[in-house]
């Protein structure tokens, strides 16, 4: 059977298909020409996108450097700094677990935030180290410098004298005119004033760290140095009228005060003292 084909729905395209096809008016938003305009300026300001976002690459990343090396100085130079004051001893921790005893008059100075990558310290004073195991851990004073990877050792570094007693482990003590020597436990290296430095082995290490428990021995050790110690331990000064050139061996516990300190001390070698205020003593030869 033949299907039949409506002839109004036919006329009704054909009218439609005449009208398209003869050009027609019609309703466009845009003209061609405004379509085309629109297309090339698109493709011009490409570029221009593409250099506005690089611009903002170039910035964000010398943003980020400027941090990165801003924090990076910060790490640097932080610096920690542990003083103690005549009269007092302190102990301190460094970043490694590394312990620091600090006798009286003594002051450290470390990096924390850049002691991964070196383990070095500033030290002045006299304290008693015990170093955790690693890469070398240095300490440097105005008389010297000593290096050690794991040991236990004790360093007096005042003015005018560098002395390191090695207690356990190997350290290796730096003279600053570049000398250097090795010292295996029980042993004591001294620099002297020329630098040149002078050891000994087997040596009674207690009287080095005897100060840590208060308690402070002395060797045919000069007078002036012994004063110096008991200034350092009671916070006192102490006046000399005269150049004394004697040393002085016996030992003395912070349990006692000054004045039973000196009253030890003088009479062994013919001097006398008096206290001339609060703070300060005067010591003058036994005969005046």
């Amino acid at each position: 059977m033949k299907k039949q084909t409506s002839h109004s729905s036919l006329a009704y395209t054909d009218k439609q298909s005449k009208v398209f096809f003869a050009g027609g008016n019609f309703n466009w938003e845009k003209s061609a020409d405004e379509i085309w305009q629109n297309i090339e300026a698109s493709i011009a300001d490409s570029p221009r996108r593409t250099l506005r976002s690089l611009h903002a690459f170039a910035l964000s990343a010398a943003a980020i450097s400027v941090l990165l090396i801003g924090l990076s100085i910060f790490f640097y130079t932080h610096t920690q700094i542990i003083t103690v004051p005549a009269g007092q001893h302190a102990s301190a921790s460094l970043p490694d677990g590394s312990t620091v005893q600090l006798n009286a008059q003594s002051e450290i100075r470390f990096k924390p935030y850049w002691w991964n990558i070196k383990r070095e310290a500033f030290f002045e004073g006299e304290a008693l180290f015990e170093v955790e195991k690693g890469q070398t851990f240095t300490v440097k004073s105005t008389g010297g410098a000593t290096e050690v990877v794991g040991t236990s050792f004790n360093i007096y570094a005042r003015p005018n004298s560098y002395r390191v007693t090695c207690l356990t482990g190997m350290v290796k003590v730096l003279s600053p005119s570049n000398q250097e020597v090795f010292l295996p436990p029980n042993s004591r290296a001294t620099i002297l004033p020329n630098g040149h430095i002078e050891t000994e082995e087997n040596i009674d290490t207690l009287p080095e760290i005897s100060w840590k428990n208060n308690y402070f021995r002395f060797t045919a050790t000069p007078l002036i140095e012994v004063l110096n110690e008991i200034e350092r331990q009671y916070n006192v000064h102490i006046e000399l009228d005269a150049v004394i050139a004697a040393n002085y061996t016996g030992n003395f516990s912070r349990q006692h005060n000054v004045e039973e300190v000196l009253e030890l001390i003088c009479p062994a070698l013919g001097l006398n003292f008096t206290q001339t205020a609060s703070d300060t003593y005067r010591i003058t030869p036994d005969n005046e």
